[in-house]
């Protein structure tokens, strides 16, 4: 199978958008108070259509993000690169949250939400300090004071890309290493939190990110070496549907999702190919749709799930439409102002 990173020669864009779809049709469930109607979760009873759609996203990052450290010319190349393609949109998207949304949604006075301590401390979040709540915003929601909740992975994106670097630079990513972390992330995941009874939230979701980052990682290192097979593919997937339900199913999803993912990924479906011929509006969804969703229901409480849900995916994709337009594909252009200079130390071949 032919793993070029060509945007017209595979299907990441597709699964992108895809993903960020489901996230906000998982989210759709909580938000209108129907969470109890979200059909994976009835079937797994731990995790939702929302929490697969984030592992998919882990997965895909791990590859590409491997890929660009790889084909990056110097460091600093390739921080711009990761810091162009996450901040500009996720400064905006505070703005308008805090701005525009809560202005709306508030039942402060417009003043005392405007010289609250906690508006000023939301915009935390356009240097990854996740905070949740703004001042009389959505306390009265079914799922109250909560005004983006999709922010709370991008920090732990973000430490990936640092580790998945520091690696690097200490010239330590290789195959060896990342089986050898991912094999620590697995017996600490799986193993040492639930024995030892460790409540720590943080570790657990970066544990179980990192398992899907590094895997997307280590495919990338193996391209070549792995058999990229429909029949391997249908083997995991049943693997998967079989153990739905069972508790040992996130340990096969753990180690099903991302092989099926980047096999997914470069099938060559003309279709699923052209999804990003006008764009990649996928974090645009990601991070616009949550508090776009709230203000819905703020707004409509009473809404029917399905219309909800059908009208919570229309507006995202228009938001997304605006991102991608107006604010991301721009802030990607200044790609060309990074520095040229190839670093010696840079990329470093994987072994």
């Amino acid at each position: 199978m032919d793993t070029s990173l060509q945007r017209n020669e595979n299907n990441f864009d597709f699964l992108r958008l895809l993903a960020a779809s489901a996230v906000v049709v998982g989210h759709s469930f909580w938000l209108s108070g129907n969470a109890e109607l979200e059909p994976v979760r009835q079937i797994l009873g731990y995790a939702d259509i929302a929490d697969i759609a984030v592992n998919l996203f882990f997965v895909m990052s791990g590859y590409l993000i491997a890929a660009s450290w790889l084909n990056s010319r110097n460091v600093i190349d390739f921080l711009g690169k990761r810091a162009l393609r996450i901040f500009p949109a996720l400064i905006v998207s505070t703005l308008v949250t805090v701005t525009l949304v809560g202005s709306l949604a508030t039942r402060l006075p417009l003043g005392e939400y405007l010289q609250s301590p906690q508006t000023l401390g939301y915009l935390s979040n356009m240097v990854l300090l996740t905070q949740f709540q703004l001042p009389g915003v959505f306390v009265d929601n079914l799922f109250p004071n909560t005004v983006n909740g999709s922010v709370w992975t991008l920090p732990y994106e973000v430490a990936m890309y640092s580790i998945l670097m520091l690696l690097g630079l200490c010239r330590l990513f290789n195959r060896t290493v990342v089986l050898a972390g991912l094999a620590l992330l697995l017996l600490i995941h799986f193993v040492l939190i639930p024995e030892l009874g460790i409540q720590s939230q943080v570790l657990y979701k970066g544990t179980r990110l990192g398992i899907f980052f590094f895997s997307g990682g280590a495919l990338y290192l193996y391209r070549k070496q792995v058999r990229w097979n429909w029949k391997i593919a249908a083997v995991l997937l049943a693997a998967s549907l079989v153990s739905a339900g069972h508790e040992r199913w996130m340990l096969v999803h753990t180690l099903t999702l991302p092989y099926l993912a980047i096999y997914l990924a470069h099938l060559r479906i003309p279709a699923l190919v052209k999804a990003g011929k006008y764009g990649d509006f996928s974090y645009g969804v990601y991070i616009f749709s949550f508090p776009a969703q709230q203000l819905i229901i703020f707004w409509q409480p009473q809404l029917a799930l399905s219309t909800f849900m059908v009208l919570s995916l229309v507006v995202s994709l228009t938001l997304a439409w605006f991102s991608w337009h107006l604010i991301e594909a721009p802030a990607l252009a200044l790609k060309r102002y990074l520095p040229r200079t190839a670093n010696a130390q840079l990329p470093l071949k994987a072994h």
